[in-house]
């Protein structure tokens, strides 16, 4: 059988599709373009095996059998690495008469405009089309093609940046009903124009068409089947709603509305969640529903009694969307609902079946606004819902301790996680959905980690790889449209393929990007001072989002050398050289440590300061930073008597320009690496603080100015499975294991670590002046154990435990 897309198989369209032509007349009234697209063909009797179709799209796609929505994508790529889907449609097929048929959105002809809502940044486009590869059923001029106007895309209440762009404004009574269904009468439809053919990515030679097409490396989303019920309505302002609604949202009992009225309520999902809002009408024609997404609501700081995330501040240093000086992010009901909006227009249909709405792409949420105006016609509501999707991780890592408000943190840390996995890592699901190097380094591993889930960091490893530009550098999110550059994020893609190839064991990933980890790192070199440390950086230089920078980018990066900068370079150095000898590259690996070592040497040199007894951020300061230091630590620039004297001061003293959550997944490795790790919960406060103002996601930064779900804020997560419990990688793929539990002024923890071996359970508890532990552990895989105190223990795998004094 031949690959996908390995034999004569086309790209279609409809009519204007050469691309060269004008937009028809009835083109889709608004910067998208939108074409619906059948096959029908006749079928025996249904046989037992699979029938499998493979199916792209530029932009996107929802694909549908016989009525059933088989999927949407395809996932996230670029246009050379274009990806395609694999569908079965044997359990849905029937005697007789089938069809297949296809939405798809065109996003080619609108631009990623940073300050409106354009088309969204992730999704990386060419021009509008659809491909099949399915035997007699794949795209040709058989298909038939109708220009949807009934989708139309709008820009209301963008603020700043809409980076995802998917704000619907339907008018359904322009789709054709029961268009995706065997039944329909499409012989009005003209026959689908042929665009190009299309090709595999490895067998492009002189091209036939803009893409590449390759194999989806992730499944396909979770996607639950019925939606879930709110939690409560109540009206703006805080009121309560009338017992209609309540009754309508708890038992789905229908609401009708008059003509020529206007109703404004404010539904609560509970807690964010990233979904599809479903609503069921039925009549109403005439009618506009509204329907706004917010993950909290906004008050006045002066409000009394409220209660607010955060506190005051300027925001001239920060992108502030639908944030502003006077107000703050609130779950007290009294505030006002602010966001992305859809727009509906219902046809009008009667009867037992109504109709619905839900958006073509998820939203994220915890307060759905829904504002709807009848017009000639009574309406009735007969349901919301939202239905969960999510990248289909399943989590079975486990965690409890003496400390319950640990675990809350590690619950609020795995949801974290969970709304910023979709087709993609992201950073945050509400603002961006870009995947970044620095919010996946975290979120990857977690991932790997606490669902034993690699497919997709391995997918992120490649979608960085295939950013690099020409100098070498990788992009600092990706896809993206919209080229942005952050050095340092171009080092913390070597530190995901690190963590990648000890977690997962996946070598041959490794061995596919190491030119491109080679590339990034020689555009550091090239950009080193007379000493070597990368100086005078071009590009935007942000480490963090420390308060006291502008833009959060450290002082000194424009004109010289930086601590954070250079040591993550030596760190990325010793990276790639751990990465080399696994490959068995010896003579790579002894170069790259010794450049790193001779750097470690300079840092040192160039930026400790004996007066303050920390490293400055430049040489001769006068700046000095909890980030700085913590990396002048883990580069290894700081001996032992010299992190011992950086704790005097080092990370809790006012003076250290302070990070946000970010900052501390690095200074929670140097407190480990000070012998200071029995500190690590005092540091924990912003957490707390999160957790106690009712968010079960974690923020982006301090001051709450916008994302209130942000990937790299989950990382306890990790700290309470690789140093509480102790558990990490000391071979590729965990074919042997490192348990080095640390205590951290508990009693006693307890948990559960996915490897691709099986899962590592260790249990300990300090009591009586003993300390015990306990771990079961993969059978047959030998397993280090460093006790408290720095006693270790080998053992070949299975069950272990271990007891002594108290120090």
């Amino acid at each position: 059988m031949s690959l996908p897309f390995a034999s004569r198989v086309f790209w279609i369209w409809s009519a204007e599709g050469s691309h060269a032509a004008a937009l028809p007349d009835a083109a889709t009234p608004s910067h998208y373009q939108v074409r619906l697209f059948r096959r029908t063909f006749d079928a025996g009797e249904k046989s037992g095996g699979p029938r499998e179709v493979h199916v792209s799209a530029d932009s996107r796609y929802l694909f549908f059998c016989n009525g059933v929505l088989l999927g949407r994508g395809p996932a996230k790529g670029d246009v050379n690495h274009h990806f395609y889907d694999t569908h079965d449609l044997a359990p849905h097929l029937r005697a007789g008469r089938n069809v297949l048929a296809a939405l798809v959105l065109d996003m080619s002809r609108v631009a990623h405009r940073p300050t409106q809502l354009g088309a969204p940044c992730s999704v990386m486009t060419y021009a509008g089309g659809f491909v099949l590869d399915g035997g007699d059923l794949s795209t040709d001029a058989r298909w038939k093609v109708a220009v949807d106007t009934a989708h139309r895309f709008q820009n209301e209440q963008t603020t700043f940046e809409g980076y995802h762009g998917y704000f619907e404004h339907r008018v359904s009574k322009l789709i054709p009903r029961g268009w995706t269904d065997a039944g329909f009468d499409d012989s009005a439809w003209p026959a689908a124009t042929v665009l190009y053919q299309a090709e595999r990515l490895e067998n492009r030679r002189d091209p036939t068409s803009p893409y590449g097409l390759v194999p989806r490396m992730i499944p396909m989303l979770e996607e639950h089947a019925t939606g879930a019920a709110f939690r409560a309505v109540f009206l703006p302002g805080g009121g309560e709603a009338p017992a209609a609604w309540r009754d309508l949202i708890a038992n789905e009992r229908p609401i009708t509305l008059p003509p020529r009225t206007t109703v404004d309520v404010i539904l609560d999902a509970g807690e964010l969640t990233t979904a599809f809002p479903q609503l069921v009408i039925a009549d109403g024609a005439g009618s506009t529903v509204l329907l706004t997404y917010a993950e909290a609501l906004r008050l006045p700081w002066s409000t009394p009694g409220a209660k607010l995330l955060g506190r005051p501040q300027p925001l001239a240093n920060l992108a502030s969307h639908f944030a502003d000086e006077s107000t703050g992010w609130t779950f007290d009901r009294r505030g006002k609902i602010t966001g992305w909006r859809d727009r509906w227009e219902p046809a009008g249909h009667a009867g037992s079946e109504g109709e619905g709405f839900e958006p073509l792409h998820w939203r994220t949420f915890r307060y759905l606004g829904i504002t709807i105006t009848t017009g000639s016609a009574p309406l009735q509501v007969r349901a919301v819902r939202h239905r969960f999707t999510a990248y289909p991780l399943r989590v079975a890592a486990e965690f409890s301790c003496s400390d319950p408000r640990l675990e809350k943190i590690w619950r609020a840390s795995l949801r974290t996680m969970r709304l910023c996995s979709h087709e993609t890592f992201e950073d945050c699901p509400y603002y961006e959905q870009m995947q970044y190097a620095g919010d996946t380094m975290i979120t990857a591993k977690l991932a790997m980690l606490t669902a034993g889930d690699y497919a997709l960091a391995r997918q992120a490893i490649h979608h960085f790889d295939w950013s690099r530009l020409a100098d070498g550098l990788t992009q600092s999110r990706f896809p993206s449209r919209l080229v942005q550059i952050i050095p340092s994020w171009s080092l913390h893609w070597i530190t995901m393929v690190r963590d990648y190839a000890l977690c997962s064991g996946d070598l041959a990933t490794v061995r596919a990007v190491l030119p491109g980890m080679r590339a990034a790192l020689d555009w550091f070199r090239r950009h080193g001072d007379a000493e070597g440390l990368p100086a005078k950086l071009p590009f935007w230089n942000i480490t963090d989002w420390c308060p006291w920078w502008p833009r959060g980018v450290v002082p000194g990066s424009d004109t010289g050398p930086t601590c954070i900068i250079a040591a993550q370079y030596v760190v990325a150095l010793d990276e790639l050289a751990d990465l080399c000898r696994l490959l068995g590259r010896e003579a790579e690996a002894q170069s790259l440590r010794d450049e790193a070592d001779a750097l470690r040497t300079k840092i040192h040199a160039r930026f400790w300061s004996e007066s303050e007894g920390l490293y400055l951020d430049r040489p001769g300061g006068p700046e000095i930073s909890q980030y700085g230091n913590a990396w002048a630590v883990v580069c290894g620039a700081a001996d032992a008597a010299t992190r011992a004297r950086m704790l005097a001061r080092f990370p809790h003293d006012p003076k250290l320009a302070p990070g946000s959550f970010f900052w501390w997944h690095t200074g929670f490795r140097a407190l480990a690496l000070c012998g200071a790790y029995e500190r690590m919960p005092e540091f924990l406060g912003p957490w707390h603080e999160m957790i106690d103002a009712g968010l079960d996601t974690f923020v982006e930064e301090n001051s709450y100015w916008r994302s209130l779900c942000h990937a790299w804020s989950a990382h306890p997560a990790l700290e309470f499975m690789t140093r509480i419990l102790g558990v990490a990688p000391a071979a590729p793929g965990f074919t042997m294991i490192d348990i080095a539990p640390q205590r951290s002024g508990l009693a006693h923890a307890s948990g559960e670590v996915c490897t691709p071996r099986g899962p590592v359970k260790v249990a300990w508890r300090a009591a009586g002046g003993k300390f015990t532990l306990e771990i079961e552990s993969p059978a047959a895989t030998p397993v280090r154990v460093q006790l408290p105190g720095g006693r270790v223990q080998f053992f070949g795998g299975g069950q272990f435990r271990a007891e002594q004094e108290l120090a």
